[in-house]
Formats: structure tokens, sequence, C-alpha cells
């Protein structure tokens, strides 16, 4: 497998999982039709930081140890905890009108300067982990990449995970604009109620992810 291929077929698989429905499309969606496009890099940046952190880890030889079922279920269990308080804290804005009304169509939303929120980050790392299926996709097709990159040294292992977060970045960001675009006038009469949905999912994902967590399944 040569490094082009290499690059190319990590895209390729990165992608069609990256567009996946899922608790991080659903956070991207939410906080993007709140803060705009910006809000996704940072929330996929914080899941990119934690796959380089774990494919390190794979390297060292953790495989056995992140593959524990009580190591899943503990990260698992701190991740669904964060989705449901982040899906409940959105539901609460949008009923206290934290979050502009329909009543306020005919008022142009304020400009803000851009600052980076690590909160966001954070967030995006959490999200990643509340999902067992993410760190089970790691610990069984991951680890096949992973192996063939180290043929190539150093070099294989960026051409892997560039390839792999570069298909996140570019789908989270598509996402992004679409979340971004909800925030227009013409939008704010119908996108006040896709964010109740939007955070009636975070909680029933955090509720599913929670099940396994503290059950064993799924």
């Amino acid at each position: 497998m040569g490094l082009l291929i290499l690059f190319s077929t990590s895209f390729l698989v990165g992608f069609s999982g990256a567009s996946a429905p899922g608790p991080l499309m659903t956070l991207v969606l939410a906080q993007s039709s709140l803060g705009g496009w910006r809000r996704s890099l940072e929330i996929v940046t914080g899941h990119a930081i934690l796959e380089g952190i774990l494919i390190v880890l794979l390297l060292l030889g953790f495989q056995a140890f992140l593959n524990n079922p009580i190591f899943l279920r503990i990260f698992s269990f701190i991740g669904s905890l964060f989705l449901i308080y982040s899906g409940i804290n959105l539901f609460l804005d949008i009923v206290k009108n934290k979050i502009f009304s329909p009543s306020n169509t005919d008022d142009p939303p304020k400009t803000k300067v851009y600052s980076l929120n690590p909160s966001l980050i954070l967030a995006g790392a959490l999200t990643s982990l509340a999902n067992p299926y993410w760190l089970l996709w790691w610990l069984t097709i991951g680890v096949s990449f992973i192996a063939q990159a180290k043929i190539y040294l150093v070099i294989g292992i960026l051409a892997f995970y560039i390839g792999h977060i570069l298909s996140d970045y570019v789908w989270y960001l598509f996402i992004g604009f679409i979340g971004g675009a909800l925030s227009l006038p013409f939008w704010r009469k119908v996108y006040r109620y896709i964010l109740i949905v939007a955070s009636f999912f975070l909680i029933g994902f955090g509720v599913y992810f929670l099940r396994y967590a503290l059950l064993g399944r799924t």
C-alpha cells in the first residue's frame, strides 16, 4: 500500500464514517447554528486531538488496555453524561429564550469578534468518548490501517492520520455551514425548532450510550 493509496483510502473510509449521523454531527449542527461555522472547526479539532492521542497509545502497545470492557464503559459513562448535560442545557436555553426566538426575526444578528473557545474543543473530545463504537472502530479498522502505515514509519502514520482527520474537517465544516445558515433571518422561524430536536437527539444519544456504560450493552 503506497503512501498515496494509504492517504486516499484513510480519507475515503474516514469520510464514510464521518458522514454517518451521530452525536458529533448533532453537536456540530446545534453549536454552529448558535455561533457560526467556526464552532464546527473547534469541535472537530477536539475530536482530531483525541484521535491523535489514541494513535500514539496504540503505537505504544496499549491496545489490550483500551479494549478492556471496564475502560470502555468508564469513558462511555463520562461522555454520555456530557451529552445528556449538553442536550438539557441547550433545551433550557431555548425555553428561557436565551437563544433568539422567531419574534426577533427582523433584528440582524450582532457581529461578534471571533475568539477560540476551548470548551468546544473539549466538547468534541468528550462527545467522541461517549460513543463506544468510535473506540471499537479504532481497535479494529483503525489498528489495521496503523499496521499498514507503520511500514512507512513516521511518514506513513502521518499520511494515515492526516487523511483520516481531513475527512472529518471537510464533512463537519460542511455541516457547520449548514448550521450557520440556519441562524440567518430567513430561517430563524424554523431553526429554533430544529435546535429543540437536536437537544432531544443529544439527550437520546447520551441515554443510549449510558445504557452501554451501566449494563455493558447497547
